[in-house]
């Protein structure tokens, strides 16, 4: 997953940066303040969570600097960063050395969304060299992703990710379906399983399975097993007369739907990263609402797929 760190402001990269540094050095990290030189830092102060281990973690006074850049191909190895004498990383030098001098500095982290790259390790040696201080880290997109996987509500509070894909259209607020068609049913029926093990799947769902790399185990499990035995009883409830303005929220729906998965697919990888999103994206929308009813969200979503208005069939 790339997060496109580039396509964030200056200041949203450095709070991001503040809270990731939260998980692993500590919530005491305090927020980027204007400094001296008119540069951002973070700070932290204490024994750090998980960094850069969990077994031998550093301590003392952190400093903490984010350096952004919106080129997406930009890496460590670039000459603005380091390489030269009006370089990021020469300028940080002078920076250190009066930290040192005040005993303000234990510890030195750096954070790009450059690539990661040998020079990063050079930089790293270059700064100690020059400096004296031991504890020295310049960290990249490569990491900071690593990270962002780990803390997936990190991604999920700035936006990127997959949690950047505007998917869900509020004015067609399939949330009102959902609730409507749950209130059509007298009880929830027992959930049953499927034992025709030659009726599992038809070829045309093969193809379209593998059309949109929705994996069979997801295929088989979670929509033939869990969702398909309700799917005649949402059939009825659109198809009801009554309940023409829920089918038109549903329909509007699937097609915004269908629209938006097909321009951002390639962000996703497999099709069930899509139900997940989708999921969470109305799930968190509408907590209370929801909060009885959240699997027929997944029924729905599967309704959708199974007869083809969203997903390709080609």
């Amino acid at each position: 997953m790339d997060y496109r760190l580039e396509n964030l402001s200056e200041d949203d990269f450095e709070e991001l940066v503040n809270v990731l540094c939260q998980k692993v050095l500590g919530t005491a990290t305090v927020a980027f303040t204007k400094g001296r030189d008119g540069g951002r830092d973070g700070r932290f102060t204490g024994k750090a969570n998980n960094y850069p281990s969990l077994s031998e973690p550093w301590s003392g006074k952190f400093i903490i600097q984010a350096k952004h850049t919106n080129d997406y191909q930009a890496s460590c190895s670039d000459n603005p960063f380091f390489g030269n004498k009006t370089s990021i990383i020469n300028g940080e030098i002078a920076n250190i050395k009066a930290l040192i001098e005040n005993g303000e500095v234990d510890n030195y982290l750096i954070f790009t969304n450059r690539k990661e790259t040998e020079s990063r390790e050079k930089a790293v040696q270059y700064i100690q060299a020059e400096t004296g201080l031991k504890n020295v880290d310049i960290k990249g997109k490569d990491t900071i992703h690593t990270w962002l996987r780990q803390y997936d509500d990190v991604a999920k509070t700035f936006k990127i990710g997959l949690y950047a894909l505007p998917l869900v259209i509020t004015e067609f607020d399939i949330k009102d379906t959902i609730l409507a068609f749950s209130n059509s049913i007298n009880a929830i029926r027992r959930i049953a399983i499927l034992t025709d093990e030659n009726a599992i799947i038809n070829i045309s769902k093969v193809r379209k399975n593998e059309i949109n790399n929705l994996s069979t185990e997801y295929y088989e499990n979670q929509i033939r097993r869990k969702s398909q035995q309700y799917f005649e009883d949402i059939d009825e409830f659109l198809s009801n007369f009554n309940n023409q303005e829920y089918a038109k929220i549903y329909y509007n729906f699937a097609e915004e739907m269908s629209n938006k998965i097909e321009i951002k697919r390639s962000t996703f990888g497999k099709f069930e990263e899509i139900f997940m999103y989708l999921y969470d994206t109305i799930f968190d929308a509408n907590q209370i609402e929801l909060k009885q009813d959240r699997r027929l969200i997944w029924i729905f979503l599967h309704h959708l797929y199974f007869n083809c208005h969203i997903g390709r069939t080609l």
